[in-house]
């Protein structure tokens, strides 16, 4: 089924010495002349770009681009390494982005394993066969280019795929995503502008939410829109049009901390005996844990619900009437009432945010997490549009899959109210 969750893309890396380095890139120019299946292209240099014998990197990539796999060759010599970590080792760049001499891979699993399918996403279920894979290709070029498990994990892109059909949604997916867009815009994310000509300002793109720190970006789109513009001979294109994508690409900064709590985990879990003959270090692997279905659901469910809530969609008049049901206070309906009144005029949570005074804020902040906790997303569907009431996506996924439910209780007692409300 196309609704479905796990990660579409990920970046594996191993450190190189400078011999090494230099081995595996006569070792791809060789294979080039030998195959003509890659070409070998190098990237921008560096400011030290006068002293380097070599760019900063080169990029591999095979000429019919369906593989599904990039290879990039990082060198930083004597000279360019200093001023590397003169310059960036104190810096969130050399965070960012680790310098030596390395080899990354950019992998995407369907593509690689021979699945031509641009729609699902990966789980777990397809690593050992990647891994054969991956074996099998790096024999091909180089020695240099060792094994899967010699490499360690330094970006990885988790998604859920929301197909409204399958999972019966009323509205399309241009209407989900304007509702997406009016969520809550999380501390220390920002949402990625481009200057628009046409107004001579920055805007945000209006197709899609996109956030982003730096650590890690949150992408929500239409994942038809994006395949017809990426790839419009694809042919799940048309199987794409009821497709909405939630990413969390979780950058290096944010991975190599992911990766660092794996290991105290997992050796704190380990025998005596294997911490005494020092086998441990063979069983620690933060990539296969960081890459498998459990994982991807908790960094997956832990944005969806920072950014869009637990709660279902409703109009106004149904959000009013569910909080008035509820039988609170009379001054805590008003403050609810009035938090939904107020996400409703300024089209958005983040706007209403930034529009509440000093004094409100607290109790703004407050209704927001009470809603929530009500199964009431702030964010109300226009009147216009002719629809009572949408399910909220992440649970909806969960009750298609029927592998875990967010919520117990609460979820009967929302359906409770509001099945009375509709009568």
């Amino acid at each position: 089924m196309t609704t479905s969750m796990g990660f579409h893309t990920f970046t594996i890396l191993k450190r190189l010495t400078y011999s090494e380095a230099i081995q595996l890139y006569r070792d791809f120019q060789e294979y080039r002349q030998k195959t003509d299946e890659i070409r070998v292209r190098p990237l921008e240099k560096s400011a030290a770009r006068n002293y380097q014998t070599y760019p900063d990197a080169y990029i591999i990539e095979y000429i019919d681009g369906g593989r599904g796999i990039t290879w990039q060759i990082r060198f930083c010599d004597k000279i360019s390494q200093f001023c590397a970590m003169s310059l960036n080792y104190r810096s969130a760049n050399y965070l960012q982005e680790p310098r030596a001499y390395s080899i990354r891979a950019v992998i995407n699993p369907k593509v690689f394993t021979g699945i031509r399918d641009y729609l699902s996403a990966a789980n777990e279920a397809c690593i050992e066969e990647l891994e054969d894979c991956f074996n099998a290709e790096a024999s091909l070029i180089s020695a240099v280019l060792g094994e899967f498990e010699e490499y360690s994990l330094t970006r990885v892109d988790y998604c859920v795929n929301f197909d409204l059909g399958e999972l019966g949604f009323p509205c399309s997916a241009k209407q989900l995503i304007a509702l997406i867009k009016r969520s809550d815009v999380p501390k220390h994310f920002k949402v990625w502008t481009e200057y628009d000509k046409k107004s001579h300002r920055r805007k945000s793109n209006k197709a899609a939410l996109y956030l982003s720190n730096k650590s890690v970006t949150i992408n929500c789109y239409w994942k038809y829109a994006h395949l017809k513009k990426e790839y419009p001979d694809c042919e799940d294109l048309e199987a794409s049009r009821e497709v909405v994508r939630f990413e969390v690409q979780c950058k290096y900064a944010k991975v190599y901390p992911m990766a660092r709590v794996i290991r105290d985990m997992m050796r704190h879990d380990l025998s005596w005996e294997k911490l005494m003959d020092g086998s441990f270090f063979e069983e620690i692997n933060p990539t296969q844990e960081m890459l498998s279905n459990w994982f991807s659901a908790r960094i997956i469910r832990s944005y969806f619900q920072k950014i869009v809530g637990k709660g279902d969609y409703l109009t106004l008049d149904a959000a009013r009437w569910m909080v008035e049901r509820c039988g609170f206070q009379h001054r805590k309906q008003e403050r609810l009432i009035w938090t939904l009144e107020l996400v409703n005029e300024c089209r958005g949570i983040a706007a209403a945010k930034s529009k509440v005074k000093t004094v409100d804020a607290d109790e703004f902040k407050r209704s927001l997490k009470e809603l929530n906790a009500m199964l009431i997303n702030p964010v109300t569907i226009p009147r216009d549009w002719g629809i009572e009431h949408i399910t909220n996506p992440l649970r909806a996924y969960y009750n298609y899959v029927t592998e875990e439910q967010l919520v117990g209780t609460d979820e009967r007692r929302f359906w409770r109210y509001f099945g009375e409300y509709l009568g």
